[in-house]
């Protein structure tokens, strides 16, 4: 009654394997590296049989457990993660809290997503994925505008994370001097 039990994952398939409809793997800025189903149960709490496809992370897991502990996140420093309560709760018309999503690997933006529509930097491509989940037809040349509003948030990300390396915005890892196991190996 007391428990949140939540299934998932933070990447897709490893190579060999399907991401189904999907295009690209793990470690790819492609749906099939991101996009992964989540489970999420709790009597009473989240209505059985709901779903949502709301863009969520798995850096919402902090905000929305703390909130549902009856804490509050930090203040003191910028979380990327958003509380994703009424999307689990399966809330009508919950929406994901992100307007736009960021796709990096290591240090280096691979892609920006905003509502439907996901650019990929490198080659430029720009697919709707209302209408193509599996990112096959670029639609970049027919949709100029969308490009650049998406090439604009790109920009403003300099100045946050970075684009290509460490921005000014870039969030410290943390840090536990003399950090020790909580049970012990003996």
């Amino acid at each position: 009654e007391n428990t949140l039990v939540l299934f998932t994952s933070d990447n897709g398939p490893a190579r060999g394997l399907s991401a189904g409809p999907l295009r690209g793997r793990k470690g790819s800025a492609y749906e099939g590296g991101h996009r992964e189903p989540t489970i999420a149960w709790w009597p009473d709490k989240v209505p059985a049989g709901t779903q949502s496809d709301a863009l969520t992370s798995m850096m919402d897991l902090l905000p929305t457990m703390v909130g549902l502990a009856g804490g509050q996140v930090p203040t003191d420093r910028k979380l990327d993660g958003r509380d994703i309560w009424p999307i689990l709760a399966g809330e009508p018309g919950a929406k994901t809290p992100h307007d736009v999503f960021y796709y990096y690997r290591g240090l280096r933006m691979q892609a920006v997503r905003s509502g439907p529509w996901k650019l990929h930097l490198a080659k430029g491509q720009l697919y709707n994925l209302d209408t193509d989940i599996g990112e096959r037809k670029d639609v970049a040349a027919a949709n100029p505008q969308v490009v650049q509003r998406l090439r604009d948030l790109v920009d403003q990300m300099k100045v946050d994370l970075g684009v290509a390396g460490v921005g000014p915005g870039c969030r410290k890892l943390g840090r536990v001097a003399k950090p020790r196991p909580l049970i012990g190996h003996d």
